[in-house]
């Protein structure tokens, strides 16, 4: 299969995977906050940083070193399993007896065996993380997805039904320890790749070696995207923080949920054609249209929903997270867009540059992190971020730019049209909704504007933009080949 088809499949079942993964959460997040009060979310979300944290370790930077790598791989996958394996362990204790001081840190008791049931997730991922990151390497996604995608199912599913029975915080820890070891179990079965006993020091250090400045960078991106709930649990109520959690978590989807899929398997795909600097620079405006046109409308409905959804959807004691969700829906925004740029620092021989931004960012986060609760509470949080995101965009840019030889003009050819087309949809939602006022329920007003907006973003996006016709055509023929395909197989 050449390079361009595999992309394309690998980026469809991205696609796949993030509408059925996102519609599914969403569902789970209505009836999980009909069912739960805010300060369970909020105490899940107090032990995500400090396991998160320490997950950041777990694999020493050789996942990207093995995607990276392209002599002795098997070697290298079995040297990498068995490390994995080991410090997993390692910060699975790590996490379990420390669990009594970041409690005393938050003043939240409730803290302790919450933190050490979530601190399984961690030996369990441990698991499937090499046979993940072979899967990733030969951008075998169709393999990888399949098993998120049922874990995700039976994981929420637990979560609900554990609500329901009023086990409160508990259902959001069995879930998420659920989803592990499903996840981790179901791998096996759709990977051919088994682990050797051996070890090889010389290729662990050549993996210590590359993985080094991404485990840097990858901590300390993880302390500015956590840092943020660091100081607003340790300043403000516990409720306050489901606000903000909840508030961060929906504004962020484009970032978390896109962006993270697309990058897996982007980065592969960059190292593949690293040496052709004209295809290198192609591939990645490529990636980041395809990011854009879903991330771009996602972003600017939830910034102008945001009022309707929360209210209708969660209840009006929810309101407190509307305005830092349309705060972060730019800061989410600018995530998603700019996250594609880290692959290339990767492929383009630059990691220490993903170190150097995110050591900038987290300096200023330290520094005006609590000005900003002390202004503005979640409000003021919410605000610093998104300024400081458009800060980081603009440096990261610049960086890109110098690798792949391109010039801002690129960027504003594919996200304007896009951000204009995704104004128009929104205010066509708006209108929709607005115009069934007392004809029909608001969650059935609200699905109607969401049709609405697909329907003129996608009609604008086909006229203006001849690469987007073309987009379609070829995921049609992908459709139609697979279902000829399955045809054939069954005759």
């Amino acid at each position: 299969m050449s390079l361009k088809r595999q992309v394309g499949s690998a980026i469809i079942w991205v696609i796949l995977s993030v509408i059925f993964t996102r519609f599914l959460s969403f569902l789970t997040k209505l009836v999980l906050a009909r069912f739960l009060a805010p300060g369970d979310f909020g105490l899940r979300a107090l032990a995500n940083p400090a396991i998160n944290l320490l997950m950041m370790f777990q694999e020493l930077g050789f996942t990207s070193a093995l995607i990276y790598r392209q002599t002795e791989v098997e070697e290298a996958a079995d040297t990498a399993f068995w490390t994995v394996l080991t410090s997993s362990l390692a910060l699975y204790l790590v996490g379990f007896f420390s669990a009594p001081w970041v409690a005393d840190f938050f003043h939240e008791p409730q803290l302790i065996p919450v933190m050490r049931v979530l601190a399984l997730t961690m030996l369990l991922s441990s698991f499937a993380q090499v046979p993940v990151t072979l899967l990733v390497k030969e951008l075998a996604f169709k393999r990888k997805v399949i098993p998120d995608l049922i874990a995700g199912v039976l994981g929420n599913g637990l979560s609900i039904v554990l609500a329901m029975l009023g086990y409160g915080v508990w259902s959001l820890v069995y879930g998420q320890v659920a989803v592990s070891l499903i996840a981790a179990g179901l791998i096996w079965f759709f990977t051919p790749w088994r682990p050797r006993l051996r070890f090889s020091k010389a290729r662990a250090k050549e993996l210590i070696d590359y993985g080094k400045h991404i485990v840097g960078s990858q901590a300390l991106v993880f302390a500015i995207t956590n840092v943020d709930n660091v100081f607003v649990g340790k300043f403000l109520a516990t409720a306050t923080l489901g606000f903000y959690d909840l508030a961060y978590t929906i504004a962020n989807l484009p970032a978390t949920q896109i962006t993270r899929l697309v990058n897996q398997v982007m980065f592969p795909t960059f190292s593949k054609v690293q040496s052709d600097l004209g295809m290198f620079r192609n591939v990645y405006f490529r990636a980041l249209k395809y990011v854009s046109l879903l991330s771009v409308p996602i972003a600017v409905t939830t910034i102008g929903f945001a009022d309707n959804f929360v209210t209708q959807a969660y209840g009006k004691e929810w309101s407190p997270a509307i305005l830092p969700m349309q705060l972060l829906g730019i800061y989410g925004l600018v995530r998603s867009v700019a996250a594609n740029m880290g692959n290339v620092f990767k492929a383009g021989g630059q990691p220490k540059w993903l170190t150097y931004i995110a050591l900038w960012r987290l300096t200023m986060m330290l520094i005006f992190l609590y000005p900003s609760i002390q202004w503005g509470g979640i409000v003021g949080v919410s605000l610093f971020s998104a300024i400081i995101s458009v800060i980081d965009f603009g440096i990261s840019v610049f960086l890109a730019n110098k690798i792949i030889h391109a010039s801002w003009g690129k960027y504003v050819q594919i996200l304007v049209p896009q951000g204009v087309a995704s104004v128009i949809a929104v205010l066509a939602g708006k209108l929709v909704y607005w115009n069934t006022w007392g004809l029909t329920r608001a969650i059935v007003r609200l699905g109607a504007a969401g049709v609405a907006i697909v329907v003129v973003y996608a009609a604008i996006m086909w006229a203006i933009d001849p690469e987007v016709r073309q987009l379609a055509q070829a995921a049609w023929e992908f459709v139609q080949l697979r279902r000829r395909s399955a045809v054939a197989k069954e005759a």
